[in-house]
């Protein structure tokens, strides 16, 4: 498998990753056989990285993963990255917090240092419970805390997730602190390669891609099937939003407009979606959530058949730039 730079990290990644995520839920539900099984596909494909988080099923998905890796041989071992989401409403400092979480990833993954570790909660123009706003970043020197953790040797790189609202984002990706940034990027939402918002009518990301690359940053697509919607027409109950503007309604009328566009000349409806982002040299890696072996078998042949022609992809854009009328 194709095997791209990760920004300024030094690191070589995977074009397409693992993620260890609920959504998918690979990770979290099968057996321990079936997960040594999708790890044992996933290095004859050549993939070499999980991505988790400690909020994946409380710990479940990292505590998976570290038994999983810990039975390997090192030369078999993936490179992992993991995430903290941050509670601003809680007495503990932020500091404390982050040092709390990392060592219980550490734990959970049972390594003593991580490739990646990354601010897990959205960036927000407004104060909530759930995500922080570029304000209480700078403000109590987050971008800087997690620096320390690079220091003091428990983490070989930072990033952070792009999700909330983008100029509050873009403010945190110009203190040129962070090392990555996972990117929301599918068919129906690729406004993060957008330099500008201009009529796009759903939710904002537009500028993020560029920015990164102002400061060399590694780039990770996240939600390439839009937690399903993209892959398969049945509804499994986990297509949790992480955009707020347009309805599932609106989105699922996207979808269907779409793929009247393009019909199925270009694999499946998951494999197309995958081929889309493989479609785009400004993405670092993919972070594939698959629930079965089956998904993992089918985003393989994705890989195999490559990017998509460009003659559809032209046909997309503009499809895309309409707001898919």
């Amino acid at each position: 498998m194709k095997k791209n730079k990760l920004g300024r990290t030094g690191l070589n990644i995977s074009h397409v990753i693992l993620g260890g995520g609920w959504v998918g839920g690979l990770f979290i539900d099968p057996k321990f056989d079936v997960m040594e099984k999708a790890l044992e596909l996933s290095l004859k494909a050549g993939i070499n990285w999980v991505d988790t988080a400690e909020t994946y099923s409380d710990g479940k998905s990292e505590n998976n993963i570290g038994h999983l890796l810990s039975s390997m041989s090192s030369s078999e071992k993936l490179k992992i990255s993991s995430k903290a989401r941050l509670d601003p409403t809680s007495s503990e400092t932020f500091s404390s917090q982050l040092d709390r979480k990392l060592d219980n990833s550490l734990k959970r993954l049972k390594i003593d240092k991580l490739d990646l570790y990354q601010l897990h909660n959205r960036i927000t123009l407004n104060e909530s419970k759930d995500t922080l706003t570029s304000d209480q970043i700078l403000k109590n020197n987050i971008c800087e805390l997690m620096t320390k953790l690079k220091d003091d040797g428990r983490v070989e790189n930072i990033g952070l997730t792009a999700l909330g609202e983008a100029n509050s984002i873009k403010e945190i990706i110009r203190t040129g602190l962070f090392d990555t940034a996972q990117i929301y990027y599918n068919l129906l939402n690729p406004s993060a390669s957008f330099n500008e918002k201009g009529t796009w009518t759903d939710h904002d990301f537009s500028g993020l891609i560029s920015s990164c690359q102002e400061q060399e940053m590694g780039i990770m697509g996240i939600r390439i099937f839009a937690a399903g919607l993209l892959a398969t027409k049945v509804r499994h109950g986990r297509e949790i939003p992480v955009t707020d503007v347009i309805d599932i309604s609106e989105e699922e009328r996207r979808v269907e407009r779409l793929f009247k566009l393009v019909g199925d000349n270009y694999g499946n409806r998951a494999q197309f979606a995958l081929r889309y982002g493989l479609s785009n040299d400004d993405l670092s890696c993919i972070v594939l959530g698959l629930a079965s072996l089956d998904h993992l078998t089918n985003a393989l042949q994705a890989f195999e058949m490559g990017p998509l022609p460009k003659d559809i992809l032209e046909k997309i854009l503009e499809l895309q730039n309409s707001n898919f009328v």
